[in-house]
């Protein structure tokens, strides 16, 4: 007892001070790590992956993130984002579950060569689709080439002409969003269809006011226009009138308009179509032309007339004329009794001069 040496008045508020301050020590950590869980709860999902690490499971309350982790929820949180954001924004701009049935059409303008057959969408998804093409001949699988230029199109060869069987063509399409298909069947001779005819032109017929002669040629995908000809549908009109008027051709490339309204613009158009199968081509380029009209005739010419005739009997020069004269009549002059010649050439530069003389003499 006599030992110890009695505290001050200033030794217990010391004391209390040293404690505050070692709980404040303790407790920084803890504090530390509850801001850090708010900052990543408004950053991060709520449910938080498994294998992302730097997570102490079991908890509750108490989980936090360690130091220096905070970053990593970051990235994987934006792509969260934009993932539902494309998700959401492909789905308001196709009511119904993306993809839709997509579109298949088929039709041979290489007859007898092949046809091809072309796809599309009716609607857009805005995200990457893959389509897959099938074409089976009763049961045999056809080969179906893709075309270099246009994506959704592919190429098939005719093995058998004049084919009884059905085909058979198959696509389906497939995204992110779901899985959609559709079938065509048909025979062969139905999708013959042939391209517009080339190179229509239309010409006026000189002095012929009301015809126009037209002239085409056979498209040049037509690949045999002698064992597989094509017969021709015209059509035209005046630009002043809507209404066409039809002429049908069993053969040849060449037609004359021969009711053409005089001096009016003409539109003409051309389609084909193989003679016996398939179905008319679209309507060829428009070509333009005006009947023939005769040319006015211009008066500067014809006033002009006269005088050419004119000077042309002005230049012809009288030829040199000769007269036998009696003395007396030359006046009172005296002189020899006998008669004397006198030669007065006359020509057109010298016109003045010898009517002068003609009247000397008489």
């Amino acid at each position: 007892m006599g030992g110890l040496k009695p505290r001050s008045a200033e030794e217990p508020v010391q004391s209390g001070r040293r404690r505050r301050r070692r709980r404040r020590r303790r407790l920084q950590p803890a504090r530390r790590g509850a801001r850090q869980r708010d900052s990543a709860a408004v950053l991060a999902p709520r449910s938080v992956p498994r294998s992302l690490p730097g997570v102490v499971e079991g908890r509750g309350a108490e989980s936090r993130w360690p130091e220096g982790a905070m970053a990593a929820p970051v990235p994987w949180a934006c792509c969260a984002v934009l993932a539902a954001t494309a998700v959401v924004y492909a789905q308001r701009h196709s009511p119904q579950v993306p993809p839709r049935e997509p579109v298949l059409s088929c039709r041979s303008n290489t007859y007898p060569k092949g046809f091809y057959c072309s796809w599309h969408l009716p609607t857009p998804t805005y995200i990457p689709n893959t389509f897959n093409v099938t074409v089976l001949h009763g049961s045999k699988i056809m080969v179906c080439e893709k075309d270099p230029a246009l994506k959704n199109r592919c190429h098939i060869r005719y093995m058998h002409l004049f084919s009884t069987i059905k085909y058979k063509v198959s696509i389906s399409v497939s995204n992110a969003l779901g899985h959609n298909a559709t079938a065509i069947t048909f025979d062969e001779f139905t999708i013959v269809k042939p391209d517009p005819p080339e190179n229509v032109v239309a010409r006026p017929v000189p002095s012929n006011p009301r015809r126009l002669e037209v002239t085409w040629q056979t498209p040049s995908t037509w690949p045999d226009p002698e064992s597989f000809p094509l017969k021709f549908f015209l059509r035209y009109r005046p630009l002043i009138l809507d209404q066409w008027q039809h002429v049908e051709l069993s053969d040849g490339t060449t037609h004359t308009i021969t009711d053409a309204y005089a001096g009016k613009e003409y539109i003409i158009q051309v389609a084909a179509k193989d003679n016996e199968i398939g179905t008319w081509s679209d309507w060829s380029v428009a070509a333009h032309a005006t009947p023939w009209t005769e040319e006015p005739r211009h008066l500067t010419t014809e006033a002009q007339a006269p005088e050419t005739t004119t000077s042309t009997t002005s230049s012809l020069a009288p030829p040199p004329t000769t007269k036998i004269c009696d003395p007396g009549e030359l006046g009172s002059g005296g002189g020899p009794s006998a008669p004397f010649l006198i030669s007065v050439p006359v020509t057109l530069a010298l016109a003045a001069a010898a009517a002068t003389a003609n009247s000397l003499l008489i």
